[in-house]
Order: structure tokens, then C-alpha cells, then sequence
């Protein structure tokens, strides 16, 4: 089962993956030359692991390897973590690695109730690729290329949950529960004005529903003292959420498109290249 790296992995230092445009910086020399040696680094973390039966990598991609763990398999991609290590080279890469192993391992012991279902942003991309997997993830679209994904909360992993985990269930079901459990998340929502007129939000601790945020109304009652009327959203990321005030100014939408550019100039972690806005309590896509 497919599943997604999450907690502490992308919750620190969110600003300085914008360090091209606020504050320039010199990096430092990654501890690895390239994402080849940091997947031979990886793998090895792998294999000395209990109930491993195989590690072998993808000879056409330097990022991916399979790894093989009784009757399943699951192919693993190093790439958001190896941005990440290069963002931040003074993590400890012991422990982002050994949480990562973790998030993989646990799709093969977890568990899908009630409890533990999310509702998660995506893109249409994503959503083509599990399908093409054969993964029928269970799944609804949102506005233009994002769509809202249920998946299971785990302790170090976020998984793709599908229909098949919830024989004769409505939909409508599946999506009052999870969006109850993400509400749950609303007291640990941290925001940063550091950036002026564009407010950045996330969930601390789990930082991967911060996108969700845009589908919560007690989310956006939170926050209309400081946005009474409509406003534009910038979720470059799977990990962050932007908010501007949607003033009509060329000058806000030009500030909320470089901020979207420059995020995904890191590239790792994407999610939406488009700009969108909240009018009259509907999401909307932005035309350039």
C-alpha cells in the first residue's frame, strides 16, 4: 500500500525553503553528492531491519528501490527526503531515515477504522498514478486538479485507504468521519506572518493535513477576524497552506503566483501549481 512520510519530517524550518526569495543564503555541502548515494544509504538502513526479505534497486530511476517484506512489496522513492536533508543539512539523518523505514512498515501492520481516517488534499496526477497502480483509492474531486483523498492517520505514516477497506460503506459516511477526525487537529494549527500579506498556516505535528484546512468551515471561522471577505490560497505544497486577502489588486495575485514559483522551485513536496481563492464560501481555481 502506498503511503506518505509525515510526522516531524517537513514540520521544521518551513520558511527556509524559500530562502532564494527572503534571505539568500549559502547552503551547506549535503552529506551526500547526489539522490543515487543517499537511496545506497537508505537501503542499507533497510536491510538491517527484521522481516526484510529484499532491497533492489530500480535500475532506471537513482531514487527508487523495492523493497520486498513477505508476500508484499512496495516501491519506495527517496526524493522528498533527500530535498529535505539538503534544505535542512543539520537534521539528524538517522532519524528522518529509521521514520521513514517506519511509515513503510506500518503499511503492513495497520489497522483502518473510524478512528483513524483523514481526509487529505491531493492532485489529479496522484490520484492517475494509484489508479494506474491498480490502488482504488478512495477519492472525490475538490476544484480544477485537487481532489480530497480518505487515508489512514498512522503514527508515522499517512496511507491510502480504498473501498475495498469499506465494503457496503456510502461515501458520505467516510467523509463525515474523517473530516471530524481533522477537525480534531484544529487547536495545534499555527500561523506565521512573516511573509506580509501572505499568512502562512500548518498543523503542527501533522503537518500533511494542512492543505485539508480549505474543506473545514471552523477553519475559515477562525480565521475571518483577520479575513472577513473573499481570499486567495496558495497551496504549492502538501505540507503548507497560504492565505491572502483577495483585494483585486494585480500587485496581491502577482505576490501569491511568485510565492507559489519559488516553493516550487525546491521541488519536493509539491502539490498545486494553481492559485485559487475562497468567494462566497466556494473554492474556485484562479485563471492566470
Amino acid at each position: 500500500m502506498l503511503r506518505i512520510e509525515r510526522r516531524g519530517l517537513f514540520a521544521m524550518g518551513i520558511f527556509s525553503l524559500l530562502s532564494a526569495w527572503l534571505a539568500p543564503a549559502k547552503a551547506k555541502t549535503p552529506s551526500f553528492a547526489d539522490v543515487s548515494e543517499f537511496r545506497e544509504f537508505v537501503m542499507a538502513a533497510f536491510k538491517r531491519q527484521s522481516g526484510v526479505d529484499s532491497v533492489v534497486p530500480d535500475p532506471d530511476d537513482p531514487a527508487q528501490f523495492k523493497v520486498v517484506m513477505g508476500e508484499r512489496s512496495s516501491t519506495s522513492n527517496v526524493t522528498n527526503m533527500f530535498g529535505y536533508l539538503r534544505a535542512y543539512p543539520n537534521e539528524d539523518t538517522d532519524k528522518i531515515v529509521s521514520r521513514y523505514i517506519n511509515s513503510i512498515i506500518q503499511s503492513r501492520t495497520r489497522t483502518v477504522d473510524d478512528s483513524n481516517i483523514v481526509a487529505v488534499i491531493r492532485d489529479r496526477r496522484y490520484v492517475d498514478y494509484t489508479l494506474g497502480m491498480g490502488v482504488d483509492v478512495l477519492h472525490e474531486r475538490l476544484v480544477a486538479d485537487l481532489m480530497i483523498l480518505y487515508m489512514s492517520d498512522q503514527p508515522d505514516s499517512i496511507s491510502l485507504i480504498t473501498a475495498q477497506d469499506f465494503p457496503g460503506r456510502e461515501l458520505a459516511s467516510v467523509r463525515k468521519v474523517a473530516l471530524n477526525n481533522v477537525r480534531q487537529w484544529l487547536p495545534k494549527i499555527v500561523s506565521d506572518d512573516e511573509l506580509g500579506s501572505a499568512i502562512l498556516y500548518y498543523v503542527e505535528d501533522n503537518t500533511m493535513l494542512s492543505p485539508s484546512l480549505i474543506i473545514i468551515d471552523e477553519f475559515w471561522k477562525s480565521i475571518e477576524h483577520r479575513f472577513p471577505g473573499d481570499v486567495l490560497i496558495a497551496i504549492p505544497r502538501k505540507d503548507q497552506l497560504f492565505i491572502l486577502d483577495d483585494d483585486g489588486k494585480s500587485t496581491t495575485r502577482a505576490h501569491a503566483r511568485r510565492l507559489i514559483e519559488v516553493t516550487i522551485e525546491e521541488d519536493f513536496n509539491v502539490l498545486s501549481p494553481v492559485l485559487y481563492a475562497r468567494r462566497n464560501g466556494k473554492i474556485v481555481a484562479v485563471p492566470d
